[in-house]
């Protein structure tokens, strides 16, 4: 008998073992794929089509969070290089990725632009958060076709 429990003890620990490896390459990939969309509007500083930033709140309320059972485990908002209140960017991005999330299950991530004015300028022809998640469906298929081939 102590045998077979033995046996499931350690098979047990594997099985944790393989979960964090699988969540720990999710997350890894996830954030990747994400932070190249991400840094693409955030990075949009001297394009033409390019919004002017005075306050930095906007480039700074841009990121995205990865959620997994309700709990953040990992997040990105950067301080943008330029303007004269880039904290307010910060602290507003987080809290409207947060206020999305609510009481979520399994897996998600949430792509924001924070000020409540993002879709104004989004709708003026300005790359505000589209450019961040365009083809965004393709390159996560890709990040997860990768996952299977942790070693």
């Amino acid at each position: 008998m102590n045998i077979c429990l033995q046996i499931t003890t350690d098979m047990n620990s594997l099985m944790k073992d393989i979960e964090r490896e699988i969540e720990a390459e999710t997350i890894k990939h996830l954030s990747a794929v994400l932070e190249r969309g991400v840094e693409l509007v955030r990075n949009k500083i001297t394009n033409e089509k390019a919004y002017q930033d005075h306050t930095g709140n906007l480039r700074s309320s841009t990121g995205f969070i990865i959620v997994k059972d309700g709990k953040v485990v990992h997040q990105s908002f950067k301080e943008s290089p330029v303007g004269t209140d880039r904290q307010t960017g910060l602290k507003n991005g987080l809290k409207a990725a947060l206020d999305v999330m609510r009481e979520s299950t399994g897996w998600g991530v949430v792509l924001v632009s924070g000020m409540e004015y993002a879709s104004w300028v989004q709708s003026r022809g300005y790359d505000v958060l589209k450019g961040a998640y365009l083809g965004l469906d393709k390159a996560l298929r890709q990040a997860f076709n990768e996952i299977g081939t942790i070693e």
